[in-house]
């Protein structure tokens, strides 16, 4: 009784000074927004006359968001592009490259193929090719856009590391791909289709070097994120072998956030899909230090289409032990309806960051359940 007396004692300041920081945070927040126009509503049907509005002509926005930025935004900002994609078949695709100065740029790939053999490149940093004004490159990984927010290019010619599904076996193989990738939502932007509450609580809970002085631009520069959920089809083809078709279900994420602002990032991705309801979702959890703490964002597309952003987030995920090569995982996240999650999670793979943020990632596949269907996914943290 005395001891909980105390705790309550102390704990009142620490819980006001939480719901001043709170109510500031949202504040600036909801005036951020007002003032703030959506760089992505773009359309309107009923501007008859209007080609542009009435999705005939590609905006112009569009073709500069989607295209390779220009060496003065590199100088302290990212300027990256990722695609995956996953099917029933525990199959899975995912491939990133992210520029940098002087020409050099970071390529990840990790394709894994129904028989168990996943392939990664054996070196990440390369040089972009001279681009069009609309291809990211590195070494031998290409990607440019067909149609900007629409279809997208994905081609690969070259060495790859082989790795058994029992992972004792390595070698060094030809791998060629070529994958198209369509858009089948709208486009999620992370600095504006935000949950208010939620993003105020997280800044809320994290130290401030201002006081009173809500570090609201620092948020809105390290989430400059947008995503779309879509279709990669394409042919793999190992060592000359006959092409190996895919279908996968998936999105691109195009990241253009300040360097300086993700600087002592953690964070937590899950990205997952059910190929037999359409349910797709991006799901992060988030921490910079002076910013946020244990910030959700993402989104859900549900089976009906409709995109919505997540709002509560909570992810739990069982240390892995040396005798076990896959651990367990589970997932709460409510967009207004409640969801849950659980599945396996195999040994990560692990991937060096070297442009747009510096440090390491781990990568792993991931099955899991969510109301009675199997889904298939990544889960990215670092």
């Amino acid at each position: 009784m005395v001891l909980s007396s105390i705790i309550t004692f102390f704990s009142a300041p620490l819980e006001f000074i939480y719901w001043i920081k709170w109510i500031l945070a949202y504040a600036a927040l909801r005036i951020y927004s007002f003032f703030q126009k959506g760089r992505f509503d773009l359309y309107d049907i009923h501007a008859l006359g209007d080609p542009v509005k009435l999705g005939y002509v590609v905006p112009q926005i569009e073709k500069e968001l989607e295209s390779p930025f220009p060496e003065s935004h590199l100088q302290d900002s990212a300027d990256e592009v990722l695609f995956y994609g996953v099917n029933s078949k525990s199959e899975c695709l995912l491939v990133r490259i992210a520029r940098g100065l002087n020409q050099v740029a970071d390529a990840w790939i990790y394709l894994k193929l129904a028989n168990g053999k996943t392939y990664n490149l054996t070196e990440t940093m390369g040089y972009q090719q001279t681009s069009d004004g609309r291809t990211f490159s590195s070494g031998k990984l290409q990607m440019h856009y067909l149609s900007p927010m629409r279809r997208w290019r994905i081609f690969f010619c070259g060495m790859l590391r082989e790795t058994s599904d029992n992972k004792a076996d390595e070698e060094v193989v030809f791998v060629k791909f070529v994958f198209l990738w369509k858009a089948s939502s709208d486009v999620y932007d992370f600095t504006m289709d935000t949950n208010p509450e939620g993003f105020a609580s997280a800044i809320a809970r994290a130290e401030w070097k201002v006081p009173f002085l809500p570090p609201v631009q620092k948020l809105t520069g390290a989430l400059n994120l947008y995503a779309q959920t879509g279709v990669v089809t394409g042919t793999v083809s190992v060592n000359d072998e006959s092409d190996y078709e895919l279908y996968l279900f998936g999105e691109k994420i195009r990241s253009l956030g300040k360097s300086s602002n993700i600087v002592g990032c953690q964070f937590t991705n899950v990205l997952g899909s059910i190929p037999s309801s359409g349910l797709s979702f991006q799901l992060t959890n988030v921490s910079a230090p002076y910013s946020f703490k244990n910030l959700p964002f993402g989104f859900v597309v549900e089976t009906d289409g409709n995109l919505e952003p997540l709002k509560e987030l909570d992810i739990n995920i069982e240390p892995f032990s040396g005798k076990k090569s896959r651990g367990s995982f589970n997932v709460n996240f409510s967009t207004g309806e409640h969801y849950e999650l659980s599945g396996r999670i195999e040994e990560p793979i692990v991937f060096y960051s070297g442009q747009g943020w510096s440090g390491y990632l781990d990568l792993s596949f991931i099955e899991f359940k969510v109301k009675n269907r199997k889904g298939y996914g990544l889960i990215l943290s670092g």
